[in-house]
């Protein structure tokens, strides 16, 4: 996966000196609330996340809630994750890491098996974690080539509108009229100097989901879920550039340090539904389908961006650009069609699945001109992809303890990336019976990928090497 400078850097540069509004987002933005997180349920993440023709507990509800329909018993369960996100950063030849960790609730369920006198009605109410923005980057390196202060007022630009009022460069003495030509910047400040910065993303989505299954035929199963979209996304960058190696020495540009902070707060809410069915023709074979819609997501959303530089001199300046600046629009994320498989040997269930998304199909909706036209730009650089899932899963002691295994793979959903930037995913786990009542299931599950970001333009691009771990724990109580 590539990107640009994640929420509002770029786009609030550009419009702050055009616009009385300011307009943060990217297809970035869409692609962050469409993309799921490793799951919902330890036993179907141990699988490589391949439960689509297993969904035979709570976590049905988000994999295939057709597979409700096969528990006769009620259910409670409780589920726990851990995230840690490392990630290696390589600024022109230099490398920092970073880790970022979180802790959240993966699962709370209830699932109440209707008595029937032939067949199974099932209903389930609940919660699930479906993706967790947790990440983090550090980066520093000493750059020949560009500087930040050029992307806000470009050495012999025009200065826009003639009046450069709320321009950083301007406003922090970085750039002046060219006293030739008062129509053009003038900044000498354009390159060789040390940047380096600290990226903290945090928050996530969460499903409140209200599910129904039932046995249509014999072995045939058909349900569908009903999920409250609610959540909350987190940024804050930190970015310095510092005169190092005393290049700048001239007044009025004997720069000597610009720092830069800006931030973001959203609040998400929203709605999706899936529908599935499942056949089995087995102990432990099933073949089963599901079709997620879309989810329709507000997002609220406030941005702040403030700057200071200081010179060899003394002087030092200070600009708020945006103080809790508020936005308001909405996204539409695509439709997923999963399929999936199990077949049981013995004691031995292998399990695979795929999931069809078209990434074209994300959109801004309910917004202005300017992030609209983005939406042209998501069918330009997105692609349709098929992701792989596979597992198994052998009953070591019967009835007592299972062990697990999987591999996902994930393509990038940008056009052209290499195979690098696609996301994969091992996992591994284990299942315990207590009393044959209570079942304790643990996952854990390690991503690997590369990526990159734009701090401002390509000259001054981050490559990143991604890892990450989760643990996940699900108790689960039937009676």
């Amino acid at each position: 996966m590539k990107k640009n400078l994640p929420i509002a850097v770029l786009i609030f540069a550009c419009t702050l000196v055009i616009s009385s509004r300011v307009y943060a987002q990217f297809p970035e933005d869409v692609l962050r609330l469409s993309t799921p997180g490793v799951g919902v349920g330890a036993r179907g993440i141990a699988l490589g996340m391949a439960y689509t023709g297993v969904a035979n507990d709570f976590s049905a509800a988000y994999s295939n809630p057709a597979g409700l329909g096969q528990l006769r018993l009620n259910e409670v369960s409780v589920g726990l994750s851990n995230i840690s996100y490392g990630n290696t950063s390589s600024l022109y030849g230099n490398s920092q890491s970073f880790t970022n960790t979180g802790t959240s609730l993966n699962s709370l369920g209830l699932v109440y098996s209707v008595p029937t006198a032939r067949g199974s009605f099932v209903i389930a109410l609940g919660y699930g974690r479906q993706s967790d923005f947790t990440t983090g980057l550090s980066f520093a390196g000493f750059n020949p080539r560009s500087s930040i202060i050029q992307s806000w007022a470009p050495d012999g630009g025009a200065i826009p509108n003639r009046d450069p009022s709320g321009n950083l460069a301007w406003e922090l003495y970085l750039a002046n009229k060219n006293p030739s030509d008062t129509n053009l910047w003038e900044s000498k400040i354009r390159d060789s100097l040390t940047q380096s910065g600290k990226v903290i993303e945090g928050g996530g989505l969460n499903h409140w989901s209200g599910s129904a299954a039932f046995e249509a035929a014999k072995d045939l199963y058909l349900g569908a879920t009903l999920n409250v979209v609610s959540g909350s996304y987190s940024y804050r960058r930190n970015y310095y550039e510092d005169d190092l190696g005393n290049f700048y020495q001239t007044s009025p540009f004997d720069f000597k340090t610009l720092s830069l902070l800006e931030t973001v707060e959203s609040d998400l809410s929203g709605f999706t539904a899936s529908f599935g069915m499942l056949y089995r023709f087995g102990e432990n074979s099933r073949v089963g389908l599901s079709i997620k819609t879309p989810s329709w997501i507000n997002v609220k959303e406030t941005y702040t961006q403030s700057a200071t530089s200081s010179f060899d001199n003394g002087d030092r300046f200070s600009y708020i650009a945006a103080d809790n600046q508020p936005n308001e629009y909405d996204v539409t994320t695509p439709f997923v069609l999963s399929g999936g498989l199990s077949y049981g040997i013995r004691n031995v269930m292998l399990v695979a699945s795929f999931d069809y998304t078209d990434w074209t199909q994300m959109e801004f909706r309910n917004a202005s001109s300017d992030l609209l036209k983005y939406n042209i730009q998501i069918k330009e650089q997105f692609q349709p992809t098929a992701d792989v899932h596979i597992g198994a899963e052998y009953e070591a002691i019967s009835n007592l303890l299972q062990l697990r295994g999987g591999f996902a793979y994930l393509r990038s959903p940008y056009q052209g990336d290499p195979a690098a930037y696609d996301r994969k995913y091992i996992t591994a786990g284990a299942g315990f019976v207590v009393a044959d009542a209570m079942v304790i299931d643990l996952a854990f599950v390690h991503g690997y990928w590369q990526n990159y970001v734009l701090n401002y333009d390509a000259t001054s691009r981050t490559n990143e090497d991604i890892t990450t771990n989760n643990l996940i724990g699900t108790i689960s109580y039937r009676f």
